[in-house]
């Protein structure tokens, strides 16, 4: 942070516009990706003749792959890292979006997808122990390394493209993206004000309120 309120200054007083950190906007499309999580299960976020499919794979308890296909109303992207501090300030919220909109056990239309996507460098080797050492239990899919590569032209496999490809200069950055494939919200950074309209996006995807 100290070195983008450096740069700010010197653009200023250079006498030239202040810089904005670039990220996606409202009306970007979604950028395929499939990426792991720490507990061992792939996610493949795609587009599927026009509608937004999550593909789920992981071993079961019998030792045999498991792929699960479903189709949400929507999917919300959470960059972060251990050492963000706004980052996990942030997270309890998203796990409050995950329990009040996930889809119900079984449901493969409709509901909120939460990913957070973790960009330490070490992926989980770090994020892991961050998890298992922390108070509060966050249950939604954290994504840190890379995935497997299924026949998507363009697809991200890397944690590390995806920050890069979805322009998470700095972070925190918040994408929710409706079934179409479309972003429709984008914040960078955490402010409490994000709160209400990151669950106002989720309802309008959703189509409908809960109470």
């Amino acid at each position: 942070m100290k070195a983008s309120k450096l740069l700010i200054a010197m653009f200023l007083s250079a006498g030239l516009a202040q810089p904005s950190f670039a990220i996606l906007k409202a009306g970007d499309q979604l950028i395929p990706f499939s990426l792991k999580g720490i507990d061992g299960k792939i996610a493949t976020v795609t587009m599927e003749n026009g509608r937004l499919t999550l593909v789920s794979s992981f071993t079961g308890e019998d030792g045999l792959p498991v792929t699960l296909k479903s189709h949400p109303a929507t999917v919300l992207i959470d960059f972060w890292a251990t050492w963000c501090v706004p980052c996990r300030t942030s997270m309890p919220y998203m796990q409050m979006f995950y329990d009040t909109y996930k889809p119900k056990e079984g449901q493969t239309e409709g509901g909120l997808e939460l990913f957070g996507i973790a960009l330490d460098v070490k992926g989980s080797a770090v994020v892991k122990p961050f998890f298992l050492n922390q108070k509060l239990k966050f249950t939604y899919p954290m994504l840190a390394d890379p995935g497997s590569a299924p026949e998507v032209p363009g697809i991200i496999l890397k944690t590390k493209d995806m920050g890069s490809r979805y322009q998470a200069v700095e972070i925190p950055v918040v994408y929710i993206i409706d079934s179409r494939g479309t972003i429709v919200h984008a914040h960078m950074g955490f402010k409490k004000e994000h709160v209400a309209e990151i669950e106002k996006a989720i309802l309008d995807c959703l189509g409908q309120e809960r109470k």
